[in-house]
């Protein structure tokens, strides 16, 4: 058999570079041109393995471990090693479905070279795999993980339905349950922060008098009012956010800037922004917040 070195890379580098894009998916890590720099590593490793004949003698797992250990490491720069074996797990579920993918394609397209391979020669199998029914795999498996993926986020967030959240300002803090909402999709609009709407009553103890004041007397939509509140250690905290729903066609809410937000324990690293809803969000007090799904 001849084994054309540039070709076993090309199809490598390909095969290599939508795992690892597969990956970023399932993970949402940052995109970054480095998946193209993993998926070329990985490919130059697999083909000095396969052509040199001195290097054929590795154990076929070892190798595969390192290969793709390799990878990740250069495509996502895991930060330690919990995040890594994330990563190497995702690897190998998308690796896995590819490649059983591709199989059950060979089969279902051409069974009576499938079982001769398998009976006869199953070295061979892997030399007739064809390069369109790869692509069938790749295609197939991308749109399979993607509806497994959307079917779990489903489930999971029946299962975190409430949230316990934590909002901490100086030395003050508060903490109250949040129910955690499919359609709320609210960001701060010039930093595109997410934001958590909670009720005027569980956050009062975060705000300076001057606003307590304000929201006590109903007076939080006038803007002349807010703009006449000078308080530096909280003013420049402040975010004006606006927003529809239904049967109101536009509103603003006041929002301000934590220092920190936690969500079930779990600290957030993005910055969040806390929007001020002066009435109840729920009439029999189950939750006194709205969470966007993209915090949980």
């Amino acid at each position: 058999m001849v084994l054309y070195a540039d070709i076993l890379f090309l199809v490598n580098f390909v095969m290599n570079g939508f795992v690892l894009w597969v990956v970023s998916k399932i993970l949402r890590t940052k995109k970054s041109r480095r998946i193209w720099a993993g998926a070329a590593l990985m490919a130059f490793l697999y083909t000095l393995i396969i052509t040199i004949e001195p290097l054929r003698f590795m154990n076929v797992m070892f190798a595969s471990v390192v290969i793709l250990s390799a990878g990740v490491a250069l495509a996502f720069f895991p930060k330690n090693f919990r995040e890594f074996l994330k990563l190497m797990a995702a690897g190998y579920i998308v690796s896995f479905t590819v490649g059983g993918i591709g199989m059950a394609l060979f089969f279902l397209t051409d069974l009576p070279n499938a079982v001769y391979f398998i009976v006869a020669d199953i070295d061979a199998f892997s030399r007739t795999i064809s390069w369109q029914i790869a692509l069938a795999g790749m295609v197939l498996s991308y749109f399979m993980i993607k509806i497994a993926m959307k079917m779990f986020e489903r489930y999971t967030l029946r299962r975190q339905m409430f949230c316990h959240v934590c909002v901490a300002l100086g030395d003050e803090d508060c903490a109250f349950d949040a129910l955690v909402d499919t359609g709320h999709s609210l960001k701060e609009p010039l930093s595109q922060s997410p934001v958590i709407i909670a009720e005027f009553d569980e956050v009062k103890s975060l705000l300076p008098d001057c606003l307590k004041i304000l929201f006590d007397e109903r007076l939080e939509s006038d803007l002349t009012v807010l703009l006449s509140i000078r308080e530096e250690a909280f003013y420049n905290r402040i975010r004006m956010i606006p927003f529809t729903s239904l049967g109101r066609k536009s509103g603003m809410l006041i929002g301000f800037r934590p220092d920190k937000v936690t969500v079930e324990g779990s600290e957030k690293n993005a910055d969040v922004v806390v929007g001020i809803y002066n009435d109840k969000l729920c009439r029999s007090g189950r939750y006194h917040g709205l969470l966007s799904p993209e915090l949980v």
